[in-house]
C-alpha cells in the first residue's frame, strides 16, 4: 500500500448549524483537534455550555492520513443511533484531527432509532459541508550533524526545500540540527545532502 503524503483537516471552528426533526433540535459544531486530552476539554466545555440539553453527542478522529485513534459516544442516545453515525460522516469526508458535537433538545416527538440515526448524520454531514478542507503535509522528524564547512551547502539545501528547523545546536566542530521533512520528498533531500556532502552528513529520521 502506497504511504499517503498528505491528509485533510480543518483550520478552525464551524458551527453553530441547526436542524429540526419533529419538534427536536439538532445543533453541530465541528473543532479541529490535536489530541484526546483537547477533544476531551472540548466536550466537557460543550457539556457546560449545553448543560440543558437533553443529549450532548460527539465523535472525533485522530491521525495523519492514517487513523490512529477515535472515538465516539451517544451520551444516553439508543446504542448506535448518535456517535457512530457522526463518526461515519467523518470518516466519509476523510477527515483526520476532527471533533464533532451534536447538542439534541427533546422536542416531545420520539423519533425511533432510524429517525435519530438520519437525524445525527444529517447534522453532522451540516457541519461538515459547511467547512473548508485543508491539506497538510505529513511531515517526518530528522536530525543531521553538519560540519561548519558544510553549513553553507545545508542552508541552500534547507532554504531550497523548505524545510523546517526546530532545534538547532552550535558545537566546536558544527551544527546538530531536528529538521521536519515533508514525507513526500524526504528520499530526495536525504540524497541531495548525501551527495553534496560525498556521504560525509547524513540524516537519521527520527
Amino acid at each position: 500500500m502506497q504511504l499517503k503524503n498528505r491528509f485533510f483537516t480543518i483550520d478552525k471552528t464551524y458551527g453553530p448549524e441547526e436542524i429540526k426533526e419533529k419538534g427536536s433540535r439538532f445543533i453541530a459544531y465541528l473543532f479541529h483537534i490535536n489530541s484526546k486530552e483537547e477533544a476531551n476539554s472540548i466536550i466537557k466545555d460543550m457539556n457546560k455550555k449545553y448543560h440543558d440539553a437533553t443529549h450532548v453527542c460527539f465523535a472525533y478522529r485522530l491521525g495523519k492520513g492514517e487513523e490512529l485513534y477515535f472515538r465516539y459516544n451517544d451520551n444516553g442516545e439508543p446504542k448506535g443511533t448518535a456517535g457512530l453515525p457522526i463518526y461515519k460522516e467523518i470518516k466519509s469526508k476523510d477527515y483526520y484531527n476532527v471533533l464533532i458535537t451534536v447538542i439534541r433538545y427533546y422536542g416531545g416527538i420520539k423519533l425511533g432509532t432510524g429517525g435519530l440515526t438520519r437525524a445525527y448524520a444529517q447534522s453532522a454531514r451540516k457541519v461538515l459541508n459547511s467547512s473548508k478542507k485543508v491539506a497538510t503535509l505529513i511531515r517526518r522528524s530528522a536530525s543531521v550533524f553538519s560540519p561548519y564547512d558544510f553549513t553553507g551547502d545545508m542552508k541552500q539545501i534547507i532554504n531550497h526545500y523548505s524545510v523546517k528547523i526546530y532545534k538547532q545546536d552550535y558545537l566546536s566542530n558544527g551544527v546538530n540540527m531536528v529538521l521536519s521533512i515533508p514525507e513526500e520528498i524526504f528520499k530526495e533531500i536525504e540524497k541531495t545532502i548525501s551527495d553534496r556532502s560525498k556521504g560525509k552528513v547524513k540524516l537519521k529520521s527520527k
